[in-house]
């Protein structure tokens, strides 16, 4: 039986359980109490969460609120592009180089943007997700990763061939239980390959 660490935002909020039940003849699931939304979030957890539980495999798949707009009218987003790359490549070389954890990284899911905009408050939609933004922090994140030699998920990938009725999430961010169950096979799927 494997150890494995689960850290993210989508990953612990909407599919984490469905994994967990996917992957319980084969590995032990542990996820933080809290969602992790941002890269700064997951550098501030990773000693708690990976270096002092030294698991088999860490999967992470956060991110998601460093592509948010600061604010409406104004461009840059909550984590710039550049600082988001430094805080990924931190990570995973604490994992690297601090555990004997393999690191495996889970990319942003795009959003709905036809659920998105008309989906939610007018207070959310002011901070504009975007897929041109999320593709970008994916691109970056996948470049270090390959650099690193890290495995990659593309959860990106799986929500974007998924057809409409499969990827399910009503207000354009988060995932319904369909959803969620589509995505959660998909991440078991390559992770069993990975602890094979």
């Amino acid at each position: 039986m494997k150890y494995v660490v689960v850290i993210g935002d989508q990953v612990c909020r909407d599919y984490g359980k469905i994994l967990r039940n996917e992957l319980n003849d084969c590995a032990e699931i542990w996820m933080p109490d809290g969602v992790v939304e941002s890269s700064l979030r997951l550098l501030e957890g990773i000693r708690d969460w990976v270096l002092k539980r030294q698991p088999d495999l860490v999967y992470v798949a956060s991110g998601l609120l460093d592509t948010r707009k600061i604010c409406y009218g104004v461009t840059e987003r909550l984590v710039p592009l550049e600082a988001f790359g430094r805080n990924v490549q931190c990570a995973l070389n604490l994992i690297l180089e601090r555990s004997t954890a393999i690191p495996v990284w889970g990319t942003i899911a795009p959003v709905d943007r036809r659920r998105y905009n008309g989906g939610i408050d007018e207070e959310e939609a002011e901070f504009d997700y975007d897929n041109e933004s999320i593709s970008l922090y994916n691109e970056e994140a996948k470049a270090i990763a390959e650099r690193l030699g890290v495995s990659v998920v593309d959860v990106y990938g799986f929500v974007k061939t998924a057809a409409r009725d499969e990827s399910v999430r009503p207000d354009g961010l988060r995932f319904d239980e369909i959803g969620s169950r589509l995505i959660a096979r998909k991440v078991a799927k390559s992770l069993r390959e990975l602890m094979a």
